[in-house]
């Protein structure tokens, strides 16, 4: 064999490995970028999932709300914004009052603390022949008042002095809170 076929063989042999190496490199970075790629996608699927699943906790958390509002506006009434503390609580008397006919309804000062304003309340009443039902009947009313509230503080009951009638004297805090409106 000549030098020149060995030299040959070898520059041929030489460009085979140089190609088969740059073959190999576009291969490798071929399967770093699949891999890198791969794994973008496999970040954006578990990110998709993220946002689909907040999706949901969203909504639930919107219906939440809507629910809530729409609860609220049941209690508080629609002039609640305009109206001041000191004339919801008035309006709520009037409204014991016309409720309560038979009962005598004493009432002292108006008391401010922080966000809430109340007013001390006193009701006496007798029920004719035990009737214990204007009894209960006074007690849920008072109970099922929303805005102001009313928070029974104690109840005494007692027989009339001839055993003819119930007597029963109810003693609470008539409550409502201060809006940026209305109040000290």
């Amino acid at each position: 064999m000549r030098q020149a076929d060995v030299d040959s063989g070898l520059k041929k042999l030489l460009f085979l490995y140089a190609v088969s190496g740059v073959l190999f490199l576009i291969a490798l970075g071929g399967v770093i970028v699949l891999k890198k790629y791969g794994d973008s996608l496999s970040n954006t699927m578990n990110r998709l999932q993220t946002a689909k699943q907040n999706l949901i906790r969203i909504k639930e958390a919107h219906k939440d709300i809507a629910e809530t509002i729409a609860e609220m506006k049941s209690i508080v009434p629609e002039d609640a914004a305009v109206r001041g503390p000191e004339e919801r609580i008035f309006i709520g008397i009037d409204e014991l009052k016309s409720r309560l006919k038979n009962a005598e309804v004493s009432i002292t000062n108006i008391e401010y603390k922080g966000d809430e304003v109340s007013l001390p309340v006193g009701i006496k009443a007798s029920a004719a022949g035990k009737d214990y039902a204007a009894f209960v009947n006074a007690v849920g009313y008072l109970q099922s008042m929303s805005f102001p509230f009313f928070s029974i503080g104690s109840i005494s009951i007692s027989a009339s002095q001839d055993k003819t009638a119930v007597l029963y004297e109810i003693k609470g805090t008539l409550k409502t809170f201060k809006t940026a409106e209305g109040g000290r």
